[in-house]
């Protein structure tokens, strides 16, 4: 294992030999071993100590590493399994585009600090747990990051769209957005901040607190709460969650949703681009729902509720919606 770990900082590790460098890092018993194969690598290199305090950063930064290599080659391969599949929006796994340690350099004398990031791609969605325990659903085209001392400071910048199962602990969690953020200490909530989109916090179970991006307490949620924000003011509301917590169990549910609003959706969902001219979909609303369907599947069902038609360039992925002529 020693001579695999010298050609891996070498570069020259083969296929075969990275697999079995991959699965021995990845074990937690072995990392006294490999603390030991890393100081012999490093002063071998470098003619310098490692201190047994910076380890598990070099340790952290090569199993990082590690993944990203693993979930490229995920990419490569779902690429031509997906070809002869018939999936609406459940993608594998390994459609996660990155999850990427950064150092960020602190004062002099300081460590350096390890942030994690995880992004999804339109047309996937994924499930991971944090370090604290609290599971998260990340839906498409949405960014996570959090630092490595994360059940320290339980906290998460979110771009995009979320759902938090929060366990409980003394130290409060904490999502923030552009427009707000959310404080927890144990719950399960929805939080969607889109770029494009207005911030919207769905309540399933426990309580949190919402504050704005100054940092103001403007209240709590209750089960079944739902505020968002609405020409810069915040605005509370009951709502039935499943509507917008479905989508981490794979459906898109729909209730008189504007027809902006539910093509901004789709695109994401499938990672197509809707064009129609806005002039001709002032008005309508859409109410449905999709599990199993195709893109072709869900325009044609649109089509028979909406009153449009459709033309889908399937190798651009370009949809052309047009209004029926009354």
């Amino acid at each position: 294992m020693k001579n695999l770990f010298k050609k891996y900082f070498q570069s020259v590790i083969s296929p075969n030999e990275f697999d079995q460098f991959s699965d021995f890092i990845n074990q937690k018993k072995n990392e006294p071993a490999i603390h030991r194969f890393m100081d012999d690598e490093w002063q071998r290199q470098s003619q310098e100590t490692f201190s047994e305090k910076q380890n598990p950063l070099l340790l952290q930064k090569i199993k990082h590493t590690i993944l990203n290599e693993e979930l490229s080659r995920s990419l490569q391969r779902a690429k031509y399994y997906s070809l002869g599949l018939k999936i609406a929006a459940v993608l594998m796994v390994g459609l996660v585009i990155a999850n990427v340690w950064l150092y960020r350099g602190q004062e002099p004398g300081d460590e350096k600090q390890l942030v994690q990031t995880v992004s999804v791609p339109n047309g996937a969605k994924t499930e991971f747990e944090l370090p604290d325990g609290s599971t998260v659903w990340l839906n498409a085209g949405t960014t996570i990051s959090y630092a490595a001392n994360f059940e320290k400071n339980r906290t998460v910048e979110l771009r995009g769209e979320a759902f938090f199962d929060v366990v409980k602990s003394k130290n409060t969690f904490s999502v923030k957005t552009k427009s707000g953020s959310v404080a927890v200490l144990g719950t399960a909530f929805n939080v969607q901040a889109y770029e494009e989109g207005e911030f919207t916090t769905t309540l399933e179970r426990g309580r949190v607190e919402i504050l704005n991006k100054k940092g103001a307490k403007l209240g709590i949620l209750e089960p079944g709460d739902q505020v968002q924000l609405v020409d810069n003011q915040f605005v509370k509301d009951q709502v039935d969650t499943r509507i917008y917590t479905s989508w981490k169990d794979g459906k898109l549910i729909f209730v008189r949703e504007t027809f902006p609003v539910a093509m901004r959706r789709l695109e994401r969902w499938f990672n197509v681009d809707i064009q129609y001219s806005s002039d001709d979909f002032e008005g309508p609303w859409f109410s449905g729902t999709f599990e199993n369907e195709t893109i072709s599947e869900a325009m044609d069902i649109i089509c028979k509720t909406a009153s449009v038609t459709y033309s889908y360039n399937s190798k651009k992925r370009i949809i052309k919606i047009s209004a029926l002529k009354k």
